[in-house]
Order: C-alpha cells, then structure tokens, then sequence
C-alpha cells in the first residue's frame, strides 16, 4: 500500500531516443515526466535508401511496436536505439536476360529484387525464389536503363 502511495507522487521519467546513420531525425512526443502506463509515440524521419531494422530498448525495459511505433512507459528511465538497415530494393519493370557469372538468368517483370548495401560486388536476392546472384555489368546496365528500378 505504502509503495502505491508513493507512486502517486513520484515524478515521472525521462525517454531518450537516439538513431543510427541513415536517421535524419528521431524524437519521442513526450520525453520528460513521463509517468508509468502513458502511451509514447516516436517519430523517425529516415535518408533515402534507409529502413528501420530494430527499436532497440537500451534500457527501460520497454518494446516498441514497429508498426505504430509506440510503446507504454514504465517504471524506469527509458533509452531508445533506433537502428537501421540499407533499403535497396528493386522492381524488374520488363522481364530481360541478364549474363549472371557467365550464366544467362531470367529477371521476370515485377519480380522484387534486393541489393545488399554498400557492396561491391553487390548480391541481388529475388524475395519470390530466394535466389542469388552477383551483379555483374549486366545487372548494372539494367539498373542504368531503369529496367530495375529503386521501390
């Protein structure tokens, strides 16, 4: 009973939210005297070619839920990492052949296609098949001829 009370008339707590490269800008809608069970929305202004990967919860022991990004205070400070990931992802606009290490390979029209980031040689996985393939000149001529386009 006495612990209630105090909790009553504790002050609330503090949330920090810091962001990985690739975050413009990341911020909570309330960040001091938060009080335990209050609803926290966080707002993530990503770079171009950038996606959330994670809401790390450093500490506070909270979880944000990706989709809404919100999450219900606690009882302690709360510290939240926003991490990201490289968003290469491609749409085959017309189905083409391209030379794949030296082997000829099918890119079927809307097949979505992901290159891994900052790699060199780059990986294109097609999400569909689960294949891989390396790009090669080929590949990259169809990227510079908008027969795989960024989504």
């Amino acid at each position: 009973m006495m612990k209630m009370i105090l909790d009553l008339f504790a002050g609330g707590h503090s949330v920090t939210v810091y962001g990985d490269s690739g975050v413009s800008e990341v911020s909570a809608d309330e960040t001091s005297d938060v009080q335990k069970n209050a609803d926290v929305t966080l707002t993530v202004t990503l770079e171009s070619g950038y996606e959330v990967a994670e809401y790390e919860c450093v500490t506070g022991g909270v979880t944000v839920n990706p989709s809404t990004k919100k999450f219900k205070m606690g009882e302690a400070d709360v510290v939240i990492f926003v991490k990201t990931k490289a968003n290469n992802k491609y749409l085959v606009t017309e189905e083409c052949m391209a030379s794949v290490n030296d082997a000829k390979v099918v890119l079927h029209k809307n097949t979505k296609v992901v290159l891994t980031p900052n790699g060199v040689p780059k990986e294109v996985v097609a999400e569909s098949g689960g294949a891989s393939i390396t790009v090669t000149p080929a590949i990259q001529n169809l990227i510079d001829h908008g027969i795989l386009v960024k989504i």
